[in-house]
């Protein structure tokens, strides 16, 4: 009887153990899994490359929405309606919300509500580049004007769309958070690029060359400019050249790096829709129609097309694919 007692004990042990290394397996694949698509448990709403290229689509995990001529959502059947009737951009969502730039509004921050399709303004001052980083709301006003820098707003709270709390007076675009700081390009400083803590101080230079456009990746900082694109450490070091094409957007999504020069018809500079592997290998033309805008999601990349209109077109990562957002789902 005693031995089976402690036949019972170690088949017990040796059952939760044989669980506990199970767990501990799944987690490390979980992990594994997280690390391998760059998630960022601080960031609320979309991805890290989208919000740096003020997304035009965003997700919540059942709905799409997408901006044109007005917002739209389209739900898991792929029927369409629309959400608001407003011109936006920087699409996030966050706890029952759409938070977007009002383009019908003078460039106001607005929410709207999932549930009720009730809109509201977040912030009354003009601006861009909405981050949203637990319950705070961090935004660039547009630089130049009387109230240029960046502004925070505390999204727990009763809102207060008149008196967001202002942390710099820099003039500043691009503004990224990152690792516990916030980035942005200082267009008082020859677009170079600076960070800061999320209070507004430690601040300093982050990179010495003038950038158009950036983002984190993997522990890297990649951004272009006029001479191309290039990655380096934050800090500015280990510096390499991944492109001489002239760049002034781009995106991260699935190993890829999607970059081109937007500008108008008019310009003389290629324009073309690009995309290489992180180590600027393979580089090739995607479409050579040119985008603002570069928003990933499920494996397409979507942009505001500036020789249509400028509506809403996608494009599969295989060039497979190559379409108008509206006129593929329609708005009922």
């Amino acid at each position: 009887m005693e031995n089976k007692q402690k036949m019972s004990k170690k088949m017990k042990l040796v059952i939760w153990g044989g669980i506990a290394a199970a767990v501990a397996i799944v987690f490390i694949a979980v992990a594994t899994y997280i690390s391998s698509k760059n998630y960022d448990k601080t960031w609320i709403g979309n991805t890290h490359g989208n919000v740096a290229n003020r997304s035009i689509v965003a997700s919540d995990g059942e709905n799409f929405y997408f901006a044109d001529d007005a917002i739209y959502v389209v739900d898991a059947q792929n029927y369409c309606q629309q959400l608001a009737p407003v011109e936006a951009t920087d699409l996030v969502v966050h706890d029952g919300y759409l938070y977007y730039v009002n383009y019908t509004d003078n460039q106001h921050i607005y929410r709207t509500n999932l549930k009720t399709r009730e809109s509201e303004p977040v912030s009354e001052l003009s601006g861009g580049y909405i981050n949203i980083v637990g319950d705070t709301l961090y935004y660039a006003s547009l630089y130049g004007t009387s109230y240029s820098g960046i502004y925070k707003v505390d999204l727990s709270k009763e809102l207060d769309p008149a008196n967001p709390e202002q942390i710099t007076v820099d003039w500043a675009s691009n503004l990224l958070y990152y690792d516990g700081r916030l980035y942005f390009v200082n267009q008082a400083d020859t677009g170079r690029l600076y960070s800061m803590k999320v209070d507004g101080s430690d601040r300093a230079v982050s990179a010495g060359r003038a950038t158009s456009a950036f983002l984190f990746y993997e522990g890297n900082l990649y951004y272009a400019n006029v001479y191309g694109v290039y990655r380096c450490k934050p800090d500015g070091s280990n510096l390499t050249q991944l492109s001489d094409i002239r760049s002034s957007t781009l995106n991260i999504a699935d190993g890829y790096i999607y970059h081109c020069f937007y500008a108008d018809t008019n310009s003389t500079y290629d324009q073309s829709l690009y995309r290489m592997k992180l180590d600027g290998s393979k580089e090739e033309k995607l479409t050579s129609d040119s985008g603002s805008y570069i928003t990933c999601l499920d494996g397409f990349i979507y942009f505001r097309n500036v020789y249509k209109g400028q509506d809403i077109y996608r494009i599969n990562a295989e060039n497979t694919i190559f379409e108008n957002v509206l006129k593929l789902y329609g708005a009922n």
